[in-house]
């Protein structure tokens, strides 16, 4: 048994003991007082009973006996004993294990749920992510079995981000290898064929910018990830913000048979990170320009309604399964479905993980789904704050 057992077990025992002796000595004291109260009455309207004018050893004998009566029928005296025997003893010694035995249940009852816990707790912490303990609370409905299904919640929840975490240092491991290795081949190739050194220097120059890309993403998806992130908000025209990604993506395209195309109706004022959220609507951006069919156009659409403004951006690329719509915002997430794979073999990177983080923090959501005959719509959301416009 723990400490908190046996705490519980002489609280409870103690409790009961006081108060029984509380409520002992207040009933004898009313007792009292009402014997006192019925011998005055008797008094008042018997006096020859308490007057001995027996004139011989009978009469005082008889009257003795009469005046007895009296005060036992009247509650003055207690009615005399059966015999000699301990019954009091016993009565005493029942209660006393009476209340020892319901102190101990309930202190069990109590304890047991946290015993429970505690073992939880010590296998998560020697890494046991699978434990649970909802069901040892064997269908109790209190606050210790809603702590019980709030720590199997942040159970599931922290074997989920480390789950993620593993995966991601695996795909980040993978995604530098490949790099890595490029740059070791141009580096062999200089140092064997010297009239190569330009090209391969080259090679390394590409090499190592996406080796810088792929860093920064990393530092920015992490950044946004901490708990102690914060956003320098101030209040912006976001349809000047996305005419201006616009119009990057504009001039990247000139020499492309894409094209991308963007008409702000009026101002939409909000209160945002502007580099934070700018770098998120960029990544949606991008990403739609990358899987759009060649010949085909980017449409991006800016709304404000009474609570919130909404940012879509539609494509006309090959669309997703819709069974990888919910997982194409983890990071370097990569379909298995066959149509999709040529069109997805460089993954989806950390860009769209970025943007969902964003936006999240902007409290706002993120959402991707297939529009016919062929495409991908991408609908930001985000709060209309009061006071923005």
């Amino acid at each position: 048994m723990g400490r908190l057992f046996w705490k519980l077990l002489f609280g409870f025992w103690l409790a009961l003991i006081s108060a029984s002796l509380i409520v002992g000595v207040i009933v004898n004291n009313e007792r009292d007082r009402a014997r006192a109260e019925a011998t005055q009455a008797i008094l008042a309207a018997n006096p020859e009973l308490f007057i001995d004018g027996a004139t011989n050893p009978e009469q005082h004998r008889q009257l003795r006996k009469l005046r007895r009566e009296l005060r036992m029928q009247a509650g003055l005296e207690p009615p005399p004993r059966p015999g000699p025997g301990r019954q009091p003893y016993w009565l005493w010694l029942t209660g006393l294990l009476a209340s020892l035995a319901f102190s101990a249940a309930i202190a069990w009852y109590l304890a047991k749920p946290i015993r429970h816990l505690h073992h939880a707790l010590n296998q998560v912490a020697r890494g046991d992510l699978d434990t649970r303990v909802a069901f040892a609370m064997n269908g109790r409905r209190d606050e210790l079995a809603d702590l019980g299904v709030a720590f199997d919640q942040m159970a599931q929840q922290l074997q989920q981000h480390i789950e993620a975490q593993k995966r991601l240092l695996h795909d980040v491991s993978h995604e530098l290898r490949s790099p890595l290795a490029r740059l070791q081949i141009a580096i062999g190739i200089a140092h064997q064929t010297p009239s190569a050194i330009q090209d391969s220097l080259a090679r390394i120059e590409t090499e190592s910018e996406r080796l810088d890309a792929l860093i920064g993403e990393l530092l920015t998806l992490s950044r946004l990830e901490s708990t102690q992130a914060t956003l320098n908000l101030r209040s912006i025209d976001i349809s000047e913000l996305v005419a201006s990604i616009v119009d990057d993506a504009s001039y990247e395209l000139a020499e492309s048979t894409k094209s991308i195309d963007f008409s702000p109706s009026a101002p939409v004022m909000t209160t945002i990170d502007e580099t934070v959220l700018g770098r998120a609507i960029e990544n949606i951006v991008r990403n739609a320009i990358k899987f759009t069919a060649e010949g085909s156009r980017v449409h991006v659409t800016l709304h404000q309604q009474l609570d919130h403004i909404r940012l879509q951006v539609v494509d006309a690329g090959p669309g997703m399964a819709n069974a990888d719509l919910a997982h194409m915002f983890e990071p370097f997430y990569r379909s298995e479905t066959s149509t999709l794979k040529e069109h997805a073999r460089n993954g989806y990177g950390l860009g769209l993980a970025i943007a969902q983080q964003a936006t999240k923090m902007h409290g706002g959501t993120l959402t991707a789904e297939n529009i016919q005959p062929h495409g991908l719509s991408m609908t930001l959301t985000l709060p209309q704050l009061k006071g923005a416009a």
